[in-house]
């Protein structure tokens, strides 16, 4: 779990660096108008607080199980944001960020989830308390 917590954390910070440095590469269009840079830019800031977060978290998972939880969710709804986004509202030509997004949720996903028995020290045959 501690190495999949550092990946999330890794990708957010990928993402706020993106967000912060590339908004116009990102976005396609030379003037990003004003609005457009204040909510990229309250993005990359959020995403700054979920790197740091799932780092110091970490470093003891079991310890930490709401932001086990926080990180479930989020990528769970990055993944239904990223299929909404492929299937209704990006052209094919914009929806290559969107695919690589998901597959990284996903994967993340599944990671977090297939690991959850062994950080909380259940087995198969174990029930809860």
């Amino acid at each position: 779990m501690s190495v999949l917590l550092r990946i999330a954390a890794a990708f957010s910070l990928a993402w706020a660096v993106a967000l912060f440095a590339f908004k116009k590469q990102l976005f396609g269009i030379a003037a990003l108008p004003p609005l457009g840079r204040a909510f990229a830019n309250g993005l990359a800031i959020a995403h700054v607080v979920y790197a740091f977060v799932f780092w110091y978290a970490a470093s003891a998972p079991a310890a930490n199980r709401g932001v086990i939880y926080a990180a479930i969710m989020l990528m769970a709804l990055r993944t239904a944001n990223d299929l909404y986004q492929l299937l209704v509202l990006l052209p094919p030509e914009q929806a290559l960020i969107s695919l690589f997004d998901l597959v990284v949720s996903v994967a993340l996903l599944v990671g977090i989830l297939e690991s959850l028995p062994r950080v909380f020290g259940r087995t198969s045959g174990d029930t809860p308390a």
